[in-house]
Order: structure tokens, then C-alpha cells, then sequence
């Protein structure tokens, strides 16, 4: 099943419902990109667009995280509190996280960046209230190929791969790992289309994608990813090198302050010299 830029925006669909997860690949591919990121029972977790909370309470419940969901909605997390009391869940944009620098040992983001206009902004805060060892996890939609077309209203994509990268770049951050999940998407479309079309909700099977209209140009085909992104090696050793340096510059500092104790003690046995001299 191939899928364009003709079909329906995938993200701007899915929305949480209390108890459910409604997103390509659900809760299953939730599970795969933490198993990916390797993340160890403890761990600090920041949900980006958590929505009505379902994959907070997955994750601090049954993968033992400590988890902390975001959403700008205030009515999903109005939602999220009635459906799981006492989910760590707060108001905020993803382009300004109100958290401290450091404070996660990772930030995950399930199709929100391709929603929001400026996914540079969001990773760079992302970045930010990392940890230093931490990692991003994304999984979102991205143009598999396409004739370079800008992007529609109303179907949002981060662009080609080598678009997404460009964004994680610019936060200081890049892929350690990348993984094509297209199948999730297409699942989830025809979900969708089953639900509206049939009244037992079942998903349409061995029925070919309607084409574009006649006329439309080629629209780009779409795929979903799963990536791990963690700080560039040369921004780690660069900020190890400034230590260094630091480091350098104290001792530079405590042989200048011994050599200037010496230079005083000689100075001063000169002046005694010079007394026991005098007539």
C-alpha cells in the first residue's frame, strides 16, 4: 500500500481518548522505541503532546519509568487527571519547557513535531532539559519520497529523512539509530477508513488506495519513523575540552601564585641582606 500526500494528514488525526491511544502503531510501537533507546527501569521521562495521558500511564505503569507528560491542550490534561488521578501531568508548549536544564534522561515525542510550525524550536528545548547521557525519541510522519513539493495544509510531514536530520543537527543532536514503521501508518488509515465506512468498525482489507483526482499533481508518499537521537560526539567532546581547558587555566593560575610567593620571599631576603650590610 502506498501512501500520498493526497491521503489524510496522519498526526493532525489521532488524538488520546481516556484509556486508548489512537496513533500510528499505538502503544506497541511506544514500547519498541523505548526498548530502543534502551532505557533503564528509573529512568526519567518526558512525554512531549502526552495528550489525555495514556502512554504516561503506560510507561510509569508497566515499564516502571518516572514519567511526566506535556500537553498545550488544557482540556487533555484536564482528561488525563480525571482518567489516571495522580498522572504527572502539566500544561506547556513544547517550544517552551518549563523545565530546568538537565532534567530528563529522555524526552519522547510521538507525532507532534510534523504538527507544530517551528520543530526546530521544540527539539532545541528538548535538547536542552536533557541529561547529559540522554537521549530524544521521535517517531512521527516523513516523506518517503516525493518531487520536492512544499508540504499541503493539512498534511503535516518533517520532510525527507535527510530534512529530519537537518532538525536534529540544529539541536546539537543526532541519529544513533532510524527505523521505518510505514506499515503502522498505513494500518492505521485504513483504521480510520474502516471506522467511518463500516458499522462494526472493521478495517477495509485488499482494497487498493483511491488515486488523486484527475489533474492533481503527484503528491509526496509518506512514511513513519522511529529514531533515537542523542547529543553530537563533537559537542560532547568539545564541552569536554572546554573543562579541560578550565582545568588548565586553575593550574596556570596556582603556578602563577607560587612564582609570585617566591618572588616575595626573595624580595624580602634581599632587604635583609642589605641591612646586615649597612654600616
Amino acid at each position: 500500500m502506498e501512501l500520498t500526500r493526497h491521503d489524510a494528514g496522519a498526526c493532525a488525526a489521532c488524538t488520546d481518548r481516556p484509556g486508548a491511544c489512537l496513533r500510528p502503531g499505538g502503544l506497541e510501537l511506544t514500547d519498541s522505541v523505548v526498548d530502543l533507546a534502551r532505557l533503564p527501569q528509573g529512568a526519567r521521562v518526558l512525554d512531549v503532546g502526552c495528550g489525555s495521558g495514556a502512554t504516561v500511564a503506560h510507561l510509569a505503569g508497566a515499564r516502571g519509568l518516572r514519567v511526566t507528560g506535556l500537553d498545550a491542550s488544557a482540556a487533555q490534561i484536564v482528561r488525563a487527571r480525571a482518567a489516571w488521578p495522580g498522572l504527572d501531568v502539566v500544561e506547556g508548549r513544547a517550544e517552551e519547557l518549563p523545565f530546568a536544564a538537565g532534567s530528563f534522561d529522555a524526552v519522547l515525542a510521538e507525532c507532534v513535531l510534523s504538527t507544530l510550525p517551528e520543530p526546530g524550536f521544540a527539539l532545541r528545548e528538548m535538547r536542552r532539559v536533557l541529561s547529559a547521557r540522554g537521549c530524544v525519541i521521535l517517531t512521527d510522519v516523513y516523506d518517503r519520497e516525493g518531487d520536492g513539493a512544499p508540504p499541503r495544509p493539512g498534511l503535516p510531514s518533517l520532510g525527507r529523512r535527510e530534512a529530519v536530520e537537518a532538525l536534529l543537527a540544529g539541536a546539537g543532536l543526532e541519529a544513533e539509530s532510524w527505523e521505518d514503521h510505514t506499515g503502522v501508518l498505513a494500518r492505521l488509515f485504513w483504521d480510520m477508513a474502516g471506522s467511518a465506512a463500516a458499522p462494526n468498525g472493521a478495517a477495509p482489507r485488499g482494497r487498493a488506495v483511491a488515486p488523486p483526482p484527475p489533474g492533481a499533481r503527484p503528491g509526496r508518499r509518506l512514511g513513519y519513523f522511529a529514531c533515537v537521537a542523542r547529543a553530537r560526539v563533537r559537542d560532547e567532546r568539545a564541552t569536554g575540552r572546554d573543562d579541560s581547558n578550565t582545568g588548565r587555566d586553575d593550574r596556570d593560575t596556582d603556578c602563577d601564585a607560587r612564582d609570585t610567593g617566591r618572588d616575595d620571599r626573595n624580595t624580602r631576603n634581599d632587604d635583609r641582606e642589605r641591612e646586615r650590610s649597612a654600616p
